[in-house]
């Protein structure tokens, strides 16, 4: 068997392959005598019949057959033999073998392409210094104070700001129901869920009383079941409740484990601000990084790799559309136009990908089995699950190497931050 590879660009590959013609005659005779041996024909036991006969009513299947297995087993080989790292098969010759004659065929594989790396040290990143001033401290505190808050019973007077309304309500639009529910509760700050126009006219409702009022919400508002409508609600109150805040005192302190104040707890709340200020800071450095290194190194992306981060991007985005209680099923999803808009980050996605995979090769960077079990470990003290439980999890081949991949990626990061010019500036 002949076989050449030529290059069609950086991410095809054209495969030509020449099986000689005793091979073909070889194959195609062996592919008869299995006809004739399990197929029965009229007036024969099975394997009897005329091998002539045989032909003359089997030709066209068994070269069809021939070909496609002859093609089929020669291209592998040839993937194996040369290590390619095939994506896809986009075009294939639709050669039939003919008796006496050596089979010539040729295909275009979508392939990995091989990347050299280049400009990967010295890339000039800003860094944000982290500031926690003690007035950040002081509101987070309140927020954490804010979280235990504590709705109660309010007594003669009507709904003001930032109390929790309860009430069951009709939502019609053009004459047509539009939404509802029986038993719906909203604190009247911030607009959630209905709006804020919403909000003001719920001020001063009292337990018992009904309201009706029409609203128009603009286009772009945020849940579809109103955007761009005029909506009439009819509102029927059941309760009204104050928000109480609990002391932020040193018995308020202890409910966040090993803490003996409030002093002690600002503290915490200090190291926590310190510890996401820093994880903040460094994601906007390793984008800027990214950035940096997609636009150093241009080469030719293979559109399977594109194609897979963009249905890895609509399923994320549909799960979190979902997770916020909006019903995909009712949405005009235009995919083609999502397509359009995603393709860059994915494209950048995938040259980036490919750029630090080629970096660990070149830089002789792997992860040794000790510091994958570590991360398991580690996942599983954050989960609160037994390390076995991990473990058996990880079983599955595809899902550590999933893992490896990810701290490879990790380490390359490390070792380009290492090796950039970080410029730290304060915040603006």
């Amino acid at each position: 068997m002949k076989t050449s590879v030529d290059a069609v660009s950086g991410v095809e590959r054209k495969i030509t392959v020449e099986i000689p013609a005793e091979e073909v005659d070889r194959r195609i005779e062996k592919e008869y005598a299995e006809l004739r041996r399990m197929v029965p024909l009229r007036g024969f036991r099975k394997g009897k019949a005329p091998m002539d006969m045989v032909r003359r009513m089997f030709r066209a299947s068994v070269e069809a057959e021939v070909s496609e297995h002859l093609a089929k087993e020669s291209l592998a080989e040839v993937i194996r033999e040369k290590e390619m790292k095939v994506l896809s098969v986009p075009g294939m010759d639709e050669a039939k073998v003919v008796p006496g004659k050596d089979f010539v065929f040729s295909a275009t594989v979508e392939v990995v392409p091989d990347v050299e790396p280049v400009g990967y040290k010295g890339i000039p990143v800003v860094r944000e210094k982290v500031n926690v001033t003690d007035d950040d401290v002081s509101s987070a505190m309140e927020r954490l104070r804010e979280s235990f808050a504590r709705f109660e019973p309010v007594e003669g007077r009507g709904a003001a700001e930032s109390d929790l309304v309860e009430f069951g309500f009709t939502a019609t639009a053009g004459g047509e129901r539009l939404d509802g529910n029986d038993s719906t509760a909203v604190v009247l700050s911030g607009g959630v869920p209905f709006g804020e126009e919403f909000e003001r006219r719920m001020l001063g409702v009292e337990p018992g009383a009904t309201r009706a009022f029409e609203i128009s919400y603009p286009a772009d508002f945020h849940n579809p079941k109103y955007a761009g409508k005029s909506v009439a609600f009819e509102v029927r109150v059941s309760g009204v409740r104050e928000k109480k805040l609990p002391e932020m005192d040193d018995a308020f302190a202890k409910q966040f484990g090993d803490v003996t104040g409030v002093e002690e707890l600002r503290a915490k709340v200090r190291e926590r601000l310190v510890a996401e200020g820093e994880e903040r800071s460094r994601r906007r450095a390793e984008e800027e990084l990214r950035r940096e290194l997609a636009e150093r190194n241009p080469f030719d992306l293979p559109e399977t790799l594109v194609r897979r981060q963009l249905a890895a991007m609509f399923e994320d985005t549909f799960r979190r559309m979902a997770s916020q209680g909006i019903d995909l099923k009712k949405l005009d999803m235009d995919v083609d136009k999502m397509s359009v808009r995603f393709r860059p980050n994915a494209e950048r996605m995938v040259r980036v990908g490919l750029v630090l995979d080629a970096i660990a090769r070149k830089e002789n960077i792997d992860v040794p089995f000790s510091e994958i079990e570590a991360e398991m470990k580690a996942i599983a003290a954050e989960q609160g699950i037994e390390y076995a439980k991990i473990r058996e999890s990880y079983a599955d081949e595809e899902r550590m190497d999933a893992l490896r991949d990810r701290l490879i990626e990790r380490k390359v990061i490390g070792f380009l931050f290492e090796n950039a010019e970080v410029k730290e500036v304060e915040p603006e």
